[in-house]
Order: structure tokens, then C-alpha cells, then sequence
């Protein structure tokens, strides 16, 4: 049975994964970046994306999810493993975008599954380093490719 503490710190850390989606999808890339430890390291390559610390990363991001007429980014599945002030997290992402195609638009979606190392500090859990595994791509066009980093 887990204990109070053990099911606070898993409801805190499914808070935080959530709040960074949200903050995506918000466009609030204060909170957003908010989410991680400063010197937090995030892989986002796997998926075309851009590798840095949140500053760097959260550059590409507002300029990459600019593009996009809308955009939505669905969070569950979260496998939490708690070790004392540490905890690993797998997160599945579901996402929706509608993004312009030619005179009209296109709603494409995708899979990914985050694998996260978080860390409690005194502000509360933040993430330390992120790592976003591809799993699918639907309804994208023939032509379609991803942005590339900076």
C-alpha cells in the first residue's frame, strides 16, 4: 500500500506533466518552462526536434508550435516510480494539430511517449531531464516535414 507522502508526490508529479502541456498549449512558455530545473537537459530529437536546456528548448518550441494554427497535447498513462526525492516517469502524449494545408487546413495527429527523470525541490517537483520517444504519426501530408532545430 502506498503510503500519504508516496500518493502526494505521484499526484504533484501528474500535476506537473499536465501543467507543462497545458502551458503548451496555452502558449505560456513562462510556465512552461517553469516545469523544469533550469539546467534541465531535454531530447526532443527523436522527433525531429531541438536538444538543449528549457531556455533553448522553449525558443524552438514557440517558434516551431507558431506554425500551427492549433494544437492540442493530451497527457495519461503516467507509469510513476518514486525514489525518495527522485522519481522516473513515462508519460504517453496524445496530440492534435490543425495545421494550414494548401487554400484550406488539416488536422494530423501523433504519438509520443515521454520518459522523464524529476526531481523534488523547494518549489516542488520540476523536471530534470526529458526524453521524447516517437511512436506514430496519422494524416500528415506526402510532403510534410518536421522543423528542424536551430
Amino acid at each position: 500500500m502506498l503510503s500519504l507522502e508516496a500518493l502526494s508526490d505521484r499526484a504533484e508529479i501528474q500535476d506537473l506533466l499536465v501543467r507543462e502541456a497545458s502551458a503548451m498549449d496555452l502558449r505560456d512558455w513562462d510556465r512552461w518552462e517553469g516545469c523544469f530545473a533550469p539546467d534541465a537537459w531535454i531530447d526532443y530529437s527523436e522527433n525531429d526536434g531541438a536538444t538543449g536546456h528549457p531556455e533553448e528548448v522553449r525558443r524552438w518550441l514557440a517558434t516551431v508550435l507558431g506554425r500551427f494554427l492549433a494544437y492540442q497535447h493530451l497527457s495519461s498513462n503516467a507509469e510513476i516510480t518514486l525514489e525518495g526525492d527522485r522519481a522516473q516517469a513515462r508519460t504517453m502524449q496524445y496530440i492534435a494539430v490543425r495545421m494550414a494545408d494548401g487554400d484550406g487546413d488539416r488536422v494530423v495527429f501523433s504519438g509520443i511517449w515521454f520518459r522523464d527523470e524529476l526531481a523534488r525541490t523547494t518549489v516542488g517537483w520540476r523536471n530534470e531531464s526529458r526524453h521524447e520517444e516517437l511512436a506514430w504519426r496519422h494524416n500528415f501530408p506526402p510532403d510534410f516535414e518536421p522543423p528542424v532545430a536551430d
